[in-house]
């Protein structure tokens, strides 16, 4: 074994032991308190866009930010494909050949909600005039297994059963008890994760102290910034919501690149490189997993991803 991994465990270790320990802590704290106080979409949609927000103030102080204007609805186009799976069912409007989107991807899409029952709009970010960004594994089981499949700029209905959206007490009171849901999702982009080296050693769980090497480029190849092996970045939870969802799964020794969407270029106010680091444009980051430090224990695979709630 090379000096570089007992040098990785001292640096791990220290941080730990030092003020990246109580910053994970302190952010392991909040994000547990978080999850348990976010029960839904619109609560996902709200702490992105304050997030996104904060970033934009922070680079241009005193910019005006722009207000989205609602966009059309593409809910008249007729049915390409139609399958149902266990009560779901997935109609294709618009097919495209892009990135497909798979099971725990994470991706950002325009959506719009009504009740099956009378039509009723419910939530719909087509209206707001801004895409959301968030992970498969932390939205209700309709859209876990209806969005898979679908390509970048694709257009699909899914009608779910209650089992598979809110359960049978809703949430009201937009959503009354055992309430069947139809949603138009319009699929702008997803986080594209490769897997160039595939690591052997721990997994990367919900919630890391993850120590890597890592290059962020820009669009153009342009690198941004990087640590390398010698001297490592140690990234903690909650610091940058591409890392945050593209490291689960990864273990260490492994490579991977993740071509990240603008709406989920988001660094928190306040982490290192926040005020250096360009946000909500698109960009790519080239990263080596060194080392890690789990907060949360590995989720077995196949384990059930929240309650039919969503979160």
């Amino acid at each position: 074994m090379s000096k570089l991994f007992p040098t990785l465990t001292v640096v791990l270790s220290m941080a730990l032991a030092s003020g990246v320990a109580l910053a994970a802590d302190d952010a392991a704290k909040q994000a547990a308190d978080a999850a348990r106080k976010v029960a839904d979409e619109e609560s996902i949609r709200k702490q992105i866009e304050e997030a996104a927000q904060k970033a934009m103030a922070q680079q241009n102080p005193g910019a005006v930010v722009e207000v989205k204007k609602g966009i059309p609805v593409p809910s008249e186009l007729p049915v390409v494909s139609k399958q149902e799976i266990n009560g779901l069912v997935i109609e294709d409007l618009k097919v495209r050949d892009g990135y497909e989107v798979k099971a725990g991807d994470s991706a950002v899409a325009f959506y719009h909600g009504t009740l099956e029952a009378d039509g009723k709009v419910f939530d719909s970010s087509f209206d707001r005039g801004e895409p959301v960004a968030f992970p498969l594994n932390g939205v209700i089981e309709g859209w876990q297994k209806g969005v898979p499949g679908m390509k970048i700029g694709g257009i699909r209905r899914l009608t779910i059963p209650y089992t598979q959206a809110y359960g049978e007490e809703g949430r009201p009171p937009t959503i009354p008890a055992k309430s069947d849901l139809v949603f138009i999702i319009q699929l702008e982009d997803a986080l594209q994760i490769t897997d160039t080296v595939v690591g052997t050693g721990e997994e990367v769980g919900p919630r890391p102290v993850a120590v890597t090497a890592y290059r962020m480029l820009d669009k153009d190849g342009k690198e941004i910034e990087s640590a390398s092996k010698d001297s490592p970045f140690i990234w903690v939870p909650g610091e940058h919501q591409a890392i945050g969802m593209g490291l689960e799964g990864m273990k260490v020794g492994g490579k991977r690149t993740l071509k990240v969407p603008a709406q989920m270029n988001v660094t928190t106010p306040g982490a290192p490189n926040a005020d250096k680091r360009p946000s909500n444009v698109a960009c790519t980051f080239e990263v080596e997993l060194l080392a890690v430090k789990n907060l949360v224990p590995v989720q077995p695979k196949g384990a059930p991803a929240g309650t039919p709630e969503g979160k």
